[in-house]
């Protein structure tokens, strides 16, 4: 695995210097539609590998979330009521720290070795989703690597899943798995 990384990050870094050669000569011809684009690329290059979390209130994104990051404390709070009414984005930071970007967003900082490598949005249910809700929910999912579709195991068939799913397959066309959580509940 650090073979992989080690090769993957060398093949960014060559990337990032071509993209800059680029952003240079655009400079220079004052193409500035293109240097913005560039730039956009640019700052992609540099963010980790990011998840998109989405399904339904309660099928269990947050404790999927917890196992994942698989420490010893509930980073995403679990509980029998709705918990996340706002979008969370995990990420590596030195210590923990929870930054509130505005009523609808929040970063959470976490000294969790794998978000130096990734970063993960915990998003509200899809049956919940309001309007600034869904608006930052699709900010993230264009630049996002992957969505995690959750489904809870005793009813994967919620049509406000299905239909979220439909939009994001038809709009944006990302990387999608799906996880069936809450088997044990069966």
């Amino acid at each position: 695995m650090q073979e992989i990384n080690k090769e993957l990050n060398i093949k960014l870094t060559r990337l990032a210097i071509s993209v800059d050669k680029l952003m240079d000569v655009t400079k220079e011809v004052g193409h500035e539609k293109l240097e913005i684009t560039l730039a956009e690329l640019r700052s992609q290059l540099d963010a980790p590998f990011t998840f998109v979390i989405v399904g339904e209130v309660k099928a269990g994104k947050s404790s999927f979330i917890n196992a994942l990051l698989d420490t010893d404390k509930e980073i995403c709070k679990v509980a029998p009521m709705p918990m996340t009414d706002t979008i969370q984005q995990i990420v590596y930071g030195p210590e923990e720290k929870i930054e509130v970007i505005n009523p609808y967003l929040k970063k959470i900082y976490q000294p969790v070795e794998i978000l130096q490598e990734i970063a993960i949005v915990d998003t509200p249910g899809t049956n919940t989703i309001v309007t600034h809700h869904q608006e930052i929910t699709e900010k993230f999912i264009p630049y996002s690597d992957l969505i995690v579709f959750v489904f809870e195991a005793k009813n994967p068939y919620r049509q406000s899943s299905w239909e979220f799913f439909d939009f994001i397959n038809t709009e944006w066309h990302r990387k999608i798995i799906f996880v069936l959580q809450q088997k044990d509940l069966l």
